[in-house]
């Protein structure tokens, strides 16, 4: 998305950054028992995008300790906004993404993907649906059972002020970089509430944690699959249905007169189109790479409760070898 008018700018601003930021680590064979009937990486590195929820970090670092460990492959994680990542892609800066959230990438995927000199491929499934929308916890409906829609909002936003917003509703966003329509929404729907940057996803859970402890009003951006939705209790408020209007206005830099709940998400991957000839293994590896909503929060609540992303990508690894040993390509002769 483009929040506000200036997700785009920031976007930019961090990717040149976040390209610097780079961990890697190289594994000169495989060293789990693969042995010659998985095919093996070339000597180039792999450069995986690491965005900026705990999600993508999970794919990513399981996909890459498997690929290590079982491909004898060289991978970088690379830290970078979802937006520029499809930039670095075409560029062939980045080989690959493990996350992409069609609903606020339409035009990424129009300028990228559909054109055929875009420079990106769809790299298939991820295997997860994901969901973005507004949530509140339960206990705000337990009070307001007209707050479970927005109609019911309309004219009561004042509930979810604070001393910062006025007289008008708080809207708790989450990072400025991430793709989201709330504030076309607002504007279009007519509602009375202003939109406040969370900053991060840790950012937006650590006021989400203040407003539950304290059982405070709370109106906020999330998204699922995410373990917080279950350890808050969040509960989705119903926008109307998603148009043919929206997706085309979600095409357009401010989204203006996007009315309408975000579309489903069938979360899928992306490669620079260079990938598949750079290293045939990686490319057929990350295509086979699927897995559902319950592995990537376990790995994530993992990586939130303190441990390592390595940490928590070789329990899962440990305890799945028939879900990641189906990701692996067999050998060629």
């Amino acid at each position: 998305m483009w929040a506000g008018g200036t997700a785009t700018a920031v976007a930019l601003v961090l990717v040149m950054t976040a390209c610097s930021d780079v961990s890697s680590s190289t594994s000169a064979a495989a060293t789990s028992g693969a042995g010659t009937d998985v095919a093996q990486c070339g000597s180039e590195p792999i450069r995986l995008a690491v965005n900026k929820w705990v999600g993508a970090e999970a794919n990513a670092s399981v996909a890459a300790q498997v690929m290590r460990e079982q491909m004898g492959c060289t991978v970088e994680l690379t830290k970078i906004d979802e937006f520029p990542q499809f930039s670095a892609m075409a560029k062939g800066e980045l080989d690959a993404t493990l996350e992409v959230w069609p609903s606020v990438h339409a035009k990424d995927r129009k300028d990228y993907i559909d054109d055929p000199s875009g420079g990106v491929v769809d790299g298939g499934k991820l295997g997860i649906l994901g969901n973005i929308g507004w949530f509140v916890p339960s206990y705000v409906l337990d009070d307001h059972p007209e707050f479970a829609s927005w109609e019911g909002l309309k004219g009561e936003e004042s509930y979810f002020a604070t001393p910062e917003t006025g007289d008008q509703g708080q809207f708790l966003g989450s990072d400025p970089a991430f793709g989201y329509f709330d504030q076309a929404i607002i504007d279009s729907l007519g509602l009375n509430l202003k939109w406040v940057a969370g900053g991060s996803e840790a950012g937006s859970l650590a006021a989400l944690d203040k407003a539950y402890t304290a059982n405070e009003p709370l109106l906020m951006y999330f998204w699922s699959p995410h373990w917080a939705l279950v350890k808050y209790n969040l509960v989705e408020v119903k926008l109307p249905p998603f148009t043919d209007k929206c997706a085309a206005a979600a095409l357009t830099p401010d989204a203006a007169g996007y009315d309408c709940d975000y579309a489903d998400d069938v979360l899928y991957k992306a490669f620079s189109a260079d990938l598949e000839t750079k290293d045939p293994a990686a490319f057929a590896f990350l295509s086979n790479l699927q897995w559902t909503a319950d592995d990537q929060n376990s790995v994530a609540v993992a990586i939130h409760d303190g441990s390592s992303d390595d940490e928590a990508a070789q329990q899962w690894i440990d305890a799945n070898q028939d879900a990641w040993s189906a990701w692996l390509p067999p050998a060629t002769a």
